[in-house]
């Protein structure tokens, strides 16, 4: 069973984007962070900038009493930014989106991993996808809520203005198949078990609503101020598995260290 279940998380996250997916060499493990800023708001407060993104934003991590790779004291140096690509909850694509990066000097003896660095990525990027949490949802809403079809969605995504997105069924079809791996993984894990038999649904449609009601109105206690949405679904998760702390799993896709 907990080979099965290893196996499924592994590949979870890989679907979305699965045509450009490439060899990941990746030597760093990703943390899930709570920003407390949208994604636009983050990135006119981040970019061009040379400080730590902790100090910049406010962020609660305090890296100097323990690293997150060995456990070692005043072992984390932040080493920059590296840029990614984002298409944001409004649809704006940004080609160098910045996420802050950090090198453990391997000052401790509790490796948990054979990595020497880690980055900070905001809660509502995915790992290895351009597309945002929230536009992921929202397009999935827009299908399975309010019942537009897939090429009206793709009508609809093509007037946004502010944007550089390359909208097609594909995408789409891909949203579809990132959600129904989260919902696997909230069933595997068990954490959430008020929604188990409602997710369970033979079908298909049904369970992908009961999903979109449940991460738009779950409530995360485990920030503060409490947080809400998908997003804060998808930090709470990360946080049931233990965090940072236990190199934790995360619900939607699948950071570079499960790679």
């Amino acid at each position: 069973m907990m080979k099965k279940l290893t196996n499924m998380l592994s590949r979870c996250g890989k679907l979305v984007g699965r045509h450009r997916r490439r060899r990941c060499t990746a030597n760093h493990i990703q943390i899930l962070t709570v920003i407390g800023y949208t994604l636009r708001e983050y990135y006119s407060q981040v970019r061009g900038r040379d400080e730590d993104v902790i100090e910049i934003l406010g962020l609660s991590y305090d890296f100097r009493e323990r690293c997150p790779l060995c456990r070692g004291r005043d072992c984390v140096q932040f080493i920059g930014y590296y840029p990614r690509r984002v298409v944001d909850e409004r649809g704006t694509y940004y080609k160098a989106f910045p996420v802050a990066r950090y090198l453990c000097n391997r000052k401790g003896t509790a490796l948990i991993v054979k990595h020497r660095t880690f980055s900070l990525l905001p809660y509502q990027l995915v790992p290895y996808t351009k597309y945002a949490i929230p536009f992921i949802i929202y397009s999935l809403k827009k299908v399975y809520g309010e019942d537009l079809s897939v090429k009206g969605l793709l009508d609809y995504l093509a007037g946004i203005e502010e944007k550089y997105i390359d909208p097609s069924a594909s995408t789409f079809y891909a949203f579809r198949a990132f959600i129904l791996t989260s919902i696997d993984k909230m069933l595997a894990m068990g954490f959430y078990k008020e929604s188990a038999a409602l997710l369970q649904i033979p079908s298909e449609r049904q369970r992908i609503n009961v999903f979109l009601v449940f991460a738009g109105d779950f409530i995360c206690c485990k920030t503060d101020p409490l947080n809400r949405g998908p997003c804060a679904l998808g930090y709470d998760y990360y946080m049931e598995d233990g965090g940072y702390l236990r190199n934790a799993h995360f619900l939607f896709g699948t950071p570079s260290q499960f790679r």
